[in-house]
């Protein structure tokens, strides 16, 4: 249950920094490091809510692998957001692919659970996210 319940944590921390970015964009600002770091904590503290039921659908491995490609992003977009070096269009492209990875994850966890997302949470992700 470890695994799902850090799935979900992971997920939720990609859709805040998603929004942190356009929310930073939006006032022609920065994305604050602070945050970064806080939802960069988020996404190693696993949640309760929901995950016995996504652990009861989804199996160990697939869940492992889902997780595996949202950690990856995670780490891309806070990367992306320290590096003075990148530009606005550069993070902006970078918070496009974590997004659509965002939407193929959920997809997956709906293929298995008869077209449903198992919580609030991640039905939340799906519309933010325009998946």
């Amino acid at each position: 249950m470890d695994i799902a319940g850090l799935f979900v944590a992971s997920v939720s921390a990609l859709g805040s920094l998603i929004q942190a970015f356009y929310t930073a964009r939006d006032s022609n600002k920065k994305v604050d490091n602070r945050k970064v770091r806080l939802l960069q904590k988020r996404a190693k503290k696993p949640l309760k809510v929901g995950i016995k039921t996504i652990d009861a659908i989804i199996d160990d491995k697939l869940l492992a692998a889902l997780s595996s490609n949202i950690e990856k992003h995670n780490k891309i977009l806070i990367e992306a957001f320290t590096n003075s070096q990148l530009s606005d269009a550069e993070k902006a492209v970078k918070v496009e692919e974590a997004r659509i990875q965002i939407c193929k994850t959920l997809f997956e966890i709906k293929k298995f659970n008869n077209d449903q997302l198992p919580t609030k949470r991640l039905e939340q992700l799906w519309l933010s996210n325009q998946c």
